[in-house]
């Protein structure tokens, strides 16, 4: 390897349970296998709105609960492919941004992520999570469709 060439050490991959998020994570094994990198999973469950708060505590917990089952079968798979991991599961309005401050934070040297469809109208007026995420980040993205 040059001296100019990018060295992957760590790479971040967001799950969601969706059949692209784990198209993403196939694809962020993929890569890190000959690279012997560590793959990092972080699932992001968005918080019921505050002002509900009789009915977003429940809610809330069951999100975080799936989150974390998420991470369990991501770093499954992981492991099982003989890559050293890590994995997170935290509550956010704001997904993009926690997978922005996960890779700066963690020191990721790409990140790999799903890009969803969704609703046409939700993704002119907020964008999708992955393309804020392309927009902003320091480091590659993979993006897989």
């Amino acid at each position: 390897m040059s001296a100019g060439t990018p060295r992957f050490h760590t790479v971040l991959v967001p799950v969601d349970g969706s059949p692209l998020s784990d198209k993403a994570l196939a694809a962020a094994i993929a890569f890190a296998r000959p690279l012997h990198a560590k793959v990092i999973a972080l699932a992001v469950a968005e918080p019921y709105p505050e002002s509900l708060a009789p009915l977003s505590e429940d809610f809330n917990e069951r999100a975080l609960a799936h989150a974390r089952g998420r991470i369990g079968q991501a770093q499954r798979l992981i492991r099982e492919a003989g890559l050293a991991c890590e994995g997170s599961a935290v509550t956010s309005y704001e997904p993009h941004r926690e997978i922005l401050d996960a890779a700066q934070r963690l020191n990721c040297d790409a990140i790999f992520i799903g890009m969803h469809g969704g609703d046409p109208l939700g993704r002119f007026f907020f964008g999708s999570q992955a393309q804020k995420v392309l927009a902003h980040s320091p480091v590659p993205v993979m993006v897989l469709r």
